[in-house]
């Protein structure tokens, strides 16, 4: 076939319950200069090699790779090797592209050539709120907004272009947030190639997100969570910095930081496997990290409140607990707790 002007990838395994609305949900875009869709079949015990299988021989867009990468970044990256075309797009095999999504990313791009296009995404498998071109731009130092604004974290709500996202791969040593790796480091090279790059937002939700998909911390329990996500807050931050990022985004953004590690703290002790005595040896580890102290001493300095301060500097793994099971719950006593620590700290950053 010609070249493309925009490949899709799409990991596939154990996908055979969404993965042929997945695959409709590309063919279907109205593209003018032409798709082509990689599926990279990691040796799907179920029935989803079939069914990329039968899509390839129908229909000559369709490449299939049958490859056992163990992991979906290792998908991912078989798929870039053999991406052509001028962009690439990423799309999970439990997610679909809404009507006319690819058509409004490229129409984006054609309006800011200089831009790196984004965009939001829906939870609601039957929305029908029309897909429009209507964007508003961002600049670098918007990166920690559009952070907290959940529109950097994934891959597959951006358009890449391919010469840059070829010399790049996601980490196949990360079990978790690999996605934020790989984001950073393209948005390094294209700070290189293209120094004055700017963002736009397309205000359309051109993806559907499953958001019943396993793997989150609510759904599922990752041991090593702790000393994952610092490595990746650290390389989020550095950016933002070099981003000249403004005091008044970095905030909020700390404040998420912390609620992520500390609840992951909280997480060891509600669903680590062993007894609760190495359960709570291995939360104290997790609030004594250097990355956590650097970033309370930062919060400190910047005035930065959060609930979770206080049972952090304290390490205090009764008050996170109980901070946490108030918040997991939605219990009122979570708004005291609060106010409380908020009073509290409020007083210790006036006596120096």
């Amino acid at each position: 076939m010609e070249q493309p002007v925009i490949c899709v990838i799409v990991p596939v395994y154990k996908a055979e319950a969404t993965l042929p609305r997945c695959i409709e949900s590309v063919l279907t875009q109205q593209l003018p200069g032409g798709l082509r869709l990689i599926l990279v079949d990691d040796q799907s015990p179920d029935r989803s090699g079939e069914i990329c299988d039968a899509y390839a021989a129908k229909d000559p867009r369709v490449m299939v790779l049958h490859r056992r990468e163990r992991g979906v970044s290792g998908a991912r990256n078989a798929g870039l090797r053999a991406a052509t075309g001028e962009y690439i797009v990423f799309l999970d095999s439990d997610d679909a592209l809404r009507p006319g999504a690819l058509a409004a990313a490229l129409a984006a791009q054609a309006a800011a050539p200089n831009a790196f296009v984004l965009w939001h995404y829906t939870m609601q498998p039957d929305d029908t709120t029309p897909v429009t071109t209507v964007a508003h731009p961002a600049q670098q130092s918007d990166l920690a907004r559009l952070h907290l604004d959940c529109l950097i974290a994934m891959p597959w709500n951006k358009l890449y272009r391919r010469t840059y996202a070829r010399q790049l791969a996601f980490d196949q040593a990360y079990t978790l947030g690999e996605d934020l790796q790989f984001v950073l480091d393209y948005l390094a090279l294209l700070g290189r190639c293209q120094p004055d790059f700017s963002y736009l937002v397309l205000e359309s939700a051109l993806t559907f997100y499953d958001c019943s998909r396993t793997g989150t911390l609510s759904t599922k329990y990752h041991a090593n969570y702790c000393e994952i996500w610092p490595k990746h807050f650290a390389k989020l931050n550095a950016a933002c910095t070099a981003a000249a990022c403004p005091p008044q985004d970095m905030l909020p953004l700390h404040r998420a930081e912390l609620q992520v590690l500390a609840e992951g703290a909280a997480d060891i002790l509600r669903r680590d496997p062993d007894a609760m005595p190495a359960r709570r040896a291995k939360a104290r580890t997790a609030l004594q990290s250097p990355w956590l102290k650097s970033l309370l001493d930062t919060m400190r300095h910047e005035h930065c409140y959060s609930p979770y301060y206080l049972p952090c500097r304290w390490n205090n793994l009764r008050l996170l607990w109980m901070l946490s099971e108030a918040a997991r719950t939605q219990s009122p006593l979570f708004g005291k707790l609060d106010w409380a620590g908020y009073y509290l700290l409020l007083g210790r950053m006036k006596r120096g």
